[in-house]
């Protein structure tokens, strides 16, 4: 009781912080997506090179509009794609779609080995295909490219202490 009495006091006493965020917006939705630091960022930079980097965001400096990714420092105008996940939503009807798949392939399978006449494998096998690609495509990260449909803004929220 002690000990959470004498955070609470150090926690009122204490210096707000503020807090750092990278939005990634859509062009005419109010809804944004929101990066913050320790996440991860998969980014591939404008240029001739195709290569793409996976690194942890370490700081946002949003007065110079940089990140520190890894302690790399990149300018958020150098930043041409993104790979984000999908929502959730999609990701589990893609689960869905590939477990069918597989499930399928491997009925079919089995009643290829019972020698079972009256099983059309051909379109079974092909339902089970497509429902693996499709699926599966579900599941990747999509690409978003930067420019007019889509754009990262560092924001950082300060917290005045009261008086000032």
């Amino acid at each position: 009781m002690r000990l959470f009495c004498l955070l609470l006091l150090v926690g009122c006493f204490s210096q707000a912080f503020g807090q750092k965020m990278l939005l990634l917006e859509r062009a005419n939705r109010a809804k944004t997506t929101k990066i913050y630091i320790g996440e991860t960022l998969h980014y591939r930079i404008a240029g001739d090179e195709n290569y793409w980097y996976q690194r942890a965001i370490t700081d946002m400096l949003p007065e110079s509009n940089t990140l520190l990714l890894d302690n790399f420092v990149v300018k958020l105008s150098d930043i041409d794609e993104l790979k984000m996940h999908r929502k959730p939503i999609i990701r589990i009807t893609g689960g869905a779609v590939f477990a069918f798949g597989a499930t399928l392939s491997l009925a079919t399978t089995v009643a290829a080995l019972y020698r079972d006449k009256d099983t059309n494998y051909g379109a079974l096998y092909a339902t089970a295909a497509g429902s693996l690609g499709v699926g599966f495509l579900l599941n990747t990260k999509r690409t978003l490219k930067m420019g007019n449909k889509h754009r990262l803004r560092l924001i950082e929220i300060k917290f005045q202490q009261p008086g000032n």
